[in-house]
């Protein structure tokens, strides 16, 4: 197949006791030292509108060649007539059509065309879940473009507005990450109200805890005993837990109402398709470096209440 062919790097033409790769996109052959040290294709740049051909050998020939070796695994690839039709997302299982470089649901690169940067471990599990089409539409607004705002945590949320939707609309959404950390949970995605709402309740029930735990005279000051103190402040600490609670049960419906109201407005301000996703991508959860600075204070708050 490769007769007075040359490889595209080091520019020597292929012998028979040459180790050869072929790049699984455009078919372009390399030497396997080459192609790694390089770690792409020579033909990257083209690929989407280019396919290689060895102008020395006939047409008839190459239709007898064997198949292809994938340079990234060292297995065989298939010809264009046993593709199989669709290609399995192996992080999160949603089928994409066969060709497709990154899955369509949660942009990991797949199986098939992945680079050689990020490679898939053999003992990485298969997750197999519902599959989704991104057409869909929750709350009027396409799947497509809930993954987009939610960011990384979109495929969880989305699953869990699916279920509400084949429940009638139910409000029920339960989060961990809402039951033990709320401010943030909320300010992650951009729920301003709820999470200040969170932050100050936070602070007036726990604290005379605080207050107590920081050796504070605040009995004296109110003129109650120290033992009745520690019991109202132990009674206000259950009372912002149950509340908390009961908040997480319903904290995903709070999510989704939020974001939909916000993707609605983001939509009906934009004139073009284009410039609404420009948009949507730059409002998206979260704010990084707001989320960094908080997560750190917040630390740092807990910190001061457990060991002070």
């Amino acid at each position: 197949m490769f007769v007075g062919a040359k490889c595209p790097y080091c520019n020597k033409v292929f012998t028979d006791q040459d180790d050869i790769v072929v790049c699984p996109e455009c078919g372009t052959p390399h030497h396997r030292s080459c192609y790694f040290d390089h770690n792409q294709c020579a033909n990257q740049s083209l690929h989407g509108s280019f396919e290689w051909h060895n102008t020395a050998v006939s047409a008839d020939q190459q239709k007898q060649t064997p198949a292809m070796i994938d340079p990234l695994s060292g297995k065989s690839v298939q010809s264009q007539a046993q593709q199989p039709e669709s290609d399995i997302c192996p992080y999160c299982g949603m089928e994409n059509p066969y060709g497709d470089k990154y899955c369509r649901r949660c942009g990991h690169p797949l199986p098939s065309y992945r680079s050689s940067r990020e490679v898939l471990p053999d003992n990485r599990p298969t997750i197999v879940v519902q599959q989704i089409s991104l057409d869909e539409r929750i709350d009027g607004i396409p799947i497509r473009d809930w993954l987009i705002y939610l960011g990384s945590t979109g495929v969880s949320n989305i699953r869990t507005f699916l279920k509400q939707n084949a429940k009638n609309g139910s409000l029920f959404g339960f989060s961990v990450g809402a039951l033990f950390f709320p401010f943030l949970y909320f300010l992650y995605y951009k729920v301003w109200g709820v999470s200040l709402a969170v932050l100050i309740i936070d602070l007036l029930l726990n604290l005379p805890a605080i207050l107590l735990q920081a050796n504070y005279p605040l009995a004296s000051l109110l003129s109650i005993s120290p033992s009745k103190l520690m019991m109202i402040a132990n009674t206000m600490s259950y009372v912002y837990l149950g509340l908390i609670a009961i908040l997480s049960l319903f904290s995903k419906t709070i999510v989704r109402r939020n974001a939909a109201k916000k993707i609605k407005d983001y939509r009906r301000s934009c004139t073009n398709e284009e410039e609404y996703m420009e948009l949507l991508k730059s409002k998206s959860c979260p704010n990084k470096m707001l989320m960094t600075i908080l997560m750190i204070l917040y630390i740092l708050s807990m910190f001061f209440v457990l060991f002070t």
